[in-house]
This record gives C-alpha cells, structure tokens and sequence, in this order.
C-alpha cells in the first residue's frame, strides 16, 4: 500500500493509551513532539501556540469537539497547561 508512513506519521505509546486514552495519548505526544522543536519559552518553561482549528489540521480524523475534549481532558489531568 503506498499510503503507509508516506506522510509523518503520528506516533502512540500503547501504554500511555492505556493510561489516558487514545485521543489523549496522541495529542499529548504531538504536543511533546512540537515542544521539543519551541523557541517559546516563559519562566523556563517551552510553549507552543494553535488554535483548535490549527490542532485539527494535524489531527484531520478527529472533530473540532474532540479535540476541544481531548485537550481539556489532558488540562484536567495536569498534563498540560493551557492559556488563552
């Protein structure tokens, strides 16, 4: 099949989505995956910035609701922190 990795793919730890879900699982890797590439940084901390329009370009299968879910889920977790 010539679909297969002809794009970046997105990568799951089977463990983490276990843990706290699929969709958590791999936005939380796409997030870590974009902080490691930042140049943002606040009080030591890297940050990155999309809107959820933004985000659900990267994650074209998932809805807008998801994806609003999936982060305020992750939020709630305190995996990440969001600011508006």
């Amino acid at each position: 099949m010539s679909i297969l990795f002809s794009e970046s793919p997105l990568v799951v730890n089977p463990r983490l989505a276990k843990l706290i879900g699929l969709n958590e699982a791999i936005i939380l890797q796409q997030l870590h995956y974009w902080i490691q590439k930042s140049t943002n940084e606040h009080n030591g901390k890297f940050w990155v910035y999309n809107s959820y329009e933004k985000w659900q370009e990267q994650f074209e299968f998932c809805g807008l609701n998801t994806i609003k879910r999936t982060l305020a889920n992750l939020k709630k977790m305190g995996l990440i922190k969001i600011q508006q």
